[in-house]
């Protein structure tokens, strides 16, 4: 007998917007302060409620730990987020890479 398929959730969504800025800083050991300054530099753009309160998601709260790992390893701010934010554009261009090249058919002579 097959167990019962699970419907997908919103909290399996790495993406979805699940913390508050408070609970957010709770979290990754900051001060809110850190979290908006992220946004102002542009490294994260966090969803907003009705209200216009901040809502992270998980993929957020991680790229804020690289940066907070970065700092404290007595790398500046504006490194840090630099850094962090290229390796997110290194990671999407690997993973377009590998899509085209699924689309490329089997034998075909690349350059």
């Amino acid at each position: 007998m097959t167990p019962p398929r699970r419907r997908p959730s919103r909290l399996d969504d790495d993406d979805f917007p699940a913390y508050t800025t408070g609970l957010a800083a709770e979290l990754l050991g900051v001060q809110p302060a850190f979290l908006r300054s992220l946004d102002a530099a542009g490294l994260l753009t966090p969803n907003r409620s009705a209200g216009g309160q901040r809502r992270y998601s998980r993929t957020e709260l991680a790229l804020a730990l690289q940066v907070r790992e970065l700092l404290d390893a007595n790398m500046p701010l504006i490194a840090a987020i630099r850094i962090v934010s290229l390796e997110r554009q290194l990671e999407a261009a690997h993973r377009r890479i590998v899509y085209l090249e699924s689309l490329v058919p089997q034998g075909f002579d690349r350059p």
